[in-house]
């Protein structure tokens, strides 16, 4: 049986025959005008199942039943004021509970009778993830990954360190020029905690087939490699609906910070992306073409000259909260079959495209979602902020 307790992380204040808590900035109050409230709060200690709450708060307050103390618990738990105190973690030691402290503190305030926080970090722990480039946003994300307590990592690049990275690399330094990146990445994130597991892979994707040989075990992936930038986009989505892993892409578009994601079987792919602007805007079926014939000549890009650190790790950011909804189910993913995006002269986030699943796609139109995607299909896009 639950045993319920309030949450720590919450404070509540009592004034004038009420209770305030308050929870990010926003208040919730609790009318309390003979004092049963209060005293059903200090009862929540984790210490007692429904049963003995209701034993010792009617010895206070007689003409409260059963039934009374069960819906009120089960209003505090809608509200997001409890969290049942059975699962205690066991499976974190003690290093582990106090390196991951302050995470467990932020899940507890998700927490409820039915997940607890441990739970939370459990599935970020348990995630197998995978960043593909770690260059400007792919190494912020590394490290960002790391310290939030994801173990199982993959990272892939073939570039090497450059004077000219600095300006947004900011793990690597004068003395890596010339190094691989990737083996340069993977000793700093195991500087961040020796318990990490990463997978260094020196490789260059020029393939659908190169992106699944890295992900075909992965859960979820950031991809933000970006050459060739075209033809990449479609390798990195068939590797992944192939494999059954989530695509979390995006990047630096000069003064914009862009982010989506693709869930093989619950969203439409990229290819089913590409295909509903070519067919709905014919300016962009030009632009496409022609960045095709650039990528088939090998040129650069105009914008590939501006790359700002500002940006680098606004799209970092939103890449991982991102994959930590994900991973964690603390609350649903905002970018799946949308790209979202943040300019520099305007941080409001706002959805630039959105896209839906074609029945006939030929890379997705088969796809069924992993096993720890399935609860999103039960999301209601209609509730998201976008």
């Amino acid at each position: 049986m639950a045993r319920p307790a309030l949450k720590t992380s919450i404070p509540y204040f009592v004034s004038d025959g009420s209770v305030h808590f308050r929870l990010g900035g926003e208040l919730t109050s609790l009318e309390d005008t003979d004092g049963r409230v209060l005293r059903l709060l200090q009862l929540l200690d984790g210490s007692r199942d429904l049963d003995a709450v209701h034993r010792d708060l009617s010895a206070d307050y007689p003409d409260l039943t059963a039934e009374d103390v069960h819906e009120a618990v089960d209003e505090l738990d809608a509200s997001g004021l409890v969290q049942d105190t059975a699962d205690r973690g066991e499976d974190f030691d003690a290093a582990a509970r106090e390196r991951w402290s302050n995470n467990l503190g932020f899940f507890e305030t998700y927490a409820s009778l039915g997940t607890s926080k441990y739970e939370f970090q459990r599935r970020v722990r348990d995630a197998r993830v995978a960043v593909l480039g770690v260059g400007g946003i792919g190494s912020h994300t590394l490290i960002d990954l790391v310290a939030i307590g994801f173990t199982d990592i993959r990272i892939v690049d073939f570039d090497k360190i450059e004077v000219s990275n600095f300006n947004r690399q900011i793990i690597y330094g004068e003395p890596d020029v010339g190094r691989t990146k990737v083996h340069v990445a993977a000793e700093r994130a195991r500087r961040l905690n020796s318990r990490v597991r990463v997978d260094a892979v020196e490789a260059k994707l020029m393939s659908a087939d190169d992106v699944y040989a890295v992900v075909h075990d992965r859960d979820i992936v950031i991809a933000v490699v970006d050459r060739p930038k075209v033809h990449v986009a479609h390798w990195l989505n068939e590797g992944c609906v192939r494999a059954g892993a989530t695509l979390i892409g995006g990047g630096v578009d000069t003064q914009r910070a862009i982010h989506y994601t693709m869930v093989p079987g619950v969203s439409g792919c990229v290819e089913c992306w590409y295909g509903q602007v070519r067919r709905d805007d014919p300016t962009s079926r030009m632009v496409l073409d022609v960045l095709d014939d650039i990528d088939r000549e090998g040129s650069a890009y105009g914008e590939d000259t501006a790359a700002f650190n500002g940006l680098v790790v606004v799209a970092a950011a939103h890449m991982v909260s991102e994959m930590v909804r994900l991973a964690s189910r603390v609350c649903p993913p905002l970018a799946v079959g949308r790209l979202l995006e943040q300019t520099f002269h305007n941080p409001r986030v706002r959805q630039a495209e959105t896209w839906t699943r074609d029945p006939d796609c030929a890379v997705c139109r088969d796809a069924r979602p992993a096993a720890g995607a399935e609860w999103l299909t039960r999301v209601d896009r209609e509730e998201l902020p976008f």
